[in-house]
């Protein structure tokens, strides 16, 4: 069965509890990392602040592909650990244990050209399982007119699943939307489509290059997430086969405790707990 848990009880379970830091300290260990583009760019900022604070301790090697191919790279013994952007689901993740290390928030976005203030749940379900096709001011006031153009993230990503599961009521994207293989390749995108519309993760969506539409009435940002007020809320995880132990038990811990990690955390995500 897959587990959720706090590292410090992983460490338990695995008998080194209080000597997983030393072990790393007595030479260089290789911790090796694959999936989500969207937690990538938290995972690297906390991986290198890891780094400076145990050199020559510790090296990463850390690769994007997609949640699904994380967690495909774990299974199998290919890499270390998985960065996940979906919760887990039985009985695909049997054996796998994910420990959350983040929340974020996952946003609608359009062109800066068409700044769409509001969409209802019912609207953004419509727009996106292709139903509504044509931009009008009955959708949160757009400016655009004409056919829209929706861009998704293909399958192996975990934003698509957290996606559908808060904000598109379990229902598909379109089959005829175009797919995109990385955040930042569908914020470039949508920020290229005047008439276009896409989901990223706040972190992508509030850079400033497009418009992050409110959802149901409030607004999708860091303040909003942490809050609850927002509702369609993830976690990131790191995830192992089988308990973490060693570098990779050390690694995750210190996220969950250290002042460091958490201060990285909510510069631009949100905080668990």
């Amino acid at each position: 069965m897959h587990r959720i848990r706090r590292l410090s009880v992983a460490l338990t379970v695995a008998g080194v509890l209080g000597v997983a830091a030393p072990a790393v300290a007595s030479a260089s260990s290789l911790v090796t990392i694959s999936g989500a583009t969207s937690s990538y760019p938290l995972v690297d900022l906390l991986a290198n602040k890891y780094v400076k604070l145990h050199p020559h301790k510790i090296r990463f090697k850390i690769t994007q592909g997609g949640t699904t191919v994380g967690l495909a790279n774990v299974k199998d013994g290919s890499d270390t650990l998985a960065d996940v952007a979906q919760e887990p689901s039985a009985p695909a993740d049997d054996g796998l244990v994910f420990y959350p290390i983040a929340k974020y928030a996952i946003c609608v976005v359009t062109n800066k050209s068409n700044p769409v203030t509001n969409l209802t749940p019912a609207q953004v379900t419509s727009i996106f399982t292709g139903k509504t096709k044509t931009w009008s001011s009955a959708l949160g006031g757009a400016t655009a007119t004409g056919p829209i153009e929706v861009f998704t993230r293909t399958s192996v990503a975990g934003v698509l699943t957290s996606f559908k599961s808060l904000l598109l009521e379990g229902k598909s994207v379109e089959s005829s939307a175009t797919e995109e293989s990385t955040e930042g390749q569908l914020r470039q995108a949508v920020e290229s489509a005047p008439n276009g519309i896409g989901f990223l993760s706040n972190y992508q969506a509030n850079k400033g290059g497009l418009n992050a539409a409110e959802f149901n009435g409030v607004a999708c940002d860091q303040a909003t997430a942490a809050s609850g007020q927002y509702q369609g809320v993830a976690d990131f995880y790191e995830v192992s086969k089988g308990a973490a132990t060693g570098a990779a038990a050390s690694f995750i811990n210190w996220i969950d405790k250290s002042p460091a990690a958490k201060k990285i955390i909510a510069s631009q995500w949100i905080l668990i707990g």
